[in-house]
């Protein structure tokens, strides 16, 4: 059986893509932040790790065929009134904890096997929207941190995806203003999308991936 490892577990697309890695027979280790730790109750193979500030605390105990990257704050105020603390977070979890994990989990990485990391972006990366400056910054970086790392590991086994979304219907799209819910992406339908990528064993890859709303409703 295969087995992956997920950050972020508390997220609306994060429950999402464990049940359709478990539709998929693909076992799942949860790593999450969330203060409510009730919410969480192991189901079949998966289990659930805490950690209490940097998801950098957390070190892997085995190797994993596939590990996703969902873990991400979105800070909702003009940058001058930001405060200095929520833009370090929010830089944080959404990127510098990526890239330390991701260096972890390298370490005596087998190149010839097989192994995906998947992130998940933003289709804010390439628009940019006030009042999400940090959220848009950190986004626009996983680009070029997944490009820079495909290169590095061109020729091998080993996979960078990156996965960037327009608005979806979880509680951090519910903070977009002034567009129509109704619109919003289904994060069942994307992960979906994401797992049959991951999973496909052709040998087509598609290391960046954008999924767009077809329609996008604004309110008055």
């Amino acid at each position: 059986m295969k087995n992956a490892l997920l950050f972020g577990g508390s997220g609306g697309l994060a429950k999402e893509l464990v049940a359709a890695l478990e539709r998929a027979g693909i076992a799942v280790d949860i790593v999450t932040r969330a203060k409510n730790r009730a919410n969480f109750v192991a189901a079949g193979n998966n289990t659930v790790s805490f950690v209490d500030n940097s998801y950098a605390e957390f070190t892997p105990q085995k190797p994993y065929d596939i590990v996703l990257f969902t873990q991400s704050l979105f800070p909702t105020t003009p940058l001058a009134d930001t405060d200095s603390t929520v833009i370090a977070e929010a830089c944080d979890v959404g990127l510098v904890h990526q890239m330390q994990l991701t260096h972890k989990l390298l370490q005596g990485h087998d190149k010839t096997k097989r192994q995906d990391f998947c992130y998940i972006g933003s289709t804010s990366a390439y628009a940019g929207f006030k009042n999400t400056s940090v959220y848009c910054a950190v986004k626009h970086a996983l680009v070029g941190f997944v490009k820079a790392m495909n290169d590095e590991f061109a020729g091998t086994a080993t996979r960078f995806w990156l996965f960037s979304m327009g608005t979806m219907r979880t509680e951090m799209g519910m903070k977009v203003v002034g567009q129509d819910p109704a619109t919003f992406l289904d994060p069942a339908d994307v992960a979906r999308r994401i797992v049959g990528a991951l999973t496909d064993e052709g040998n087509m890859f598609e290391p960046e991936i954008v999924i767009r709303r077809r329609t996008i409703g604004w309110l008055k």
